[in-house]
């Protein structure tokens, strides 16, 4: 696991984990289809998040789960990369 991503887990694990129902996060847990229903992603961008250590999922049973408050620090981390990058950027336009 990269070592940058392991440091800003641990650092969003000691603060406060953003509130899941300030996305319109109401359960839970979300089975696979319902955090990509949530996230409004497709399968294979939330496995390679799920590769790359952004998030986490555990097994119940023979379903995979993933934390709603993992799902909201990973949207809060998309939120703050997005604020961070130019208006140009933000429009799909490169320099």
């Amino acid at each position: 696991m990269n070592n940058r991503v392991t440091d800003e887990t641990n650092q969003l694990s000691l603060a406060r984990p953003p509130d899941p129902r300030s996305f319109g996060l109401v359960k839970a847990a979300y089975t696979v289809k319902g955090a990509l229903e949530q996230l409004s992603i497709g399968r294979t961008s939330l496995y390679a998040a799920i590769k790359r250590g952004d998030l986490r999922t555990v097994k119940f049973g023979n379903k995979t789960l993933l934390y709603a408050t993992d799902l909201a620090i990973f949207l809060a981390k998309l939120r703050d990369a997005g604020d961070q990058s130019s208006p140009t950027e933000r429009k799909g336009l490169r320099r």
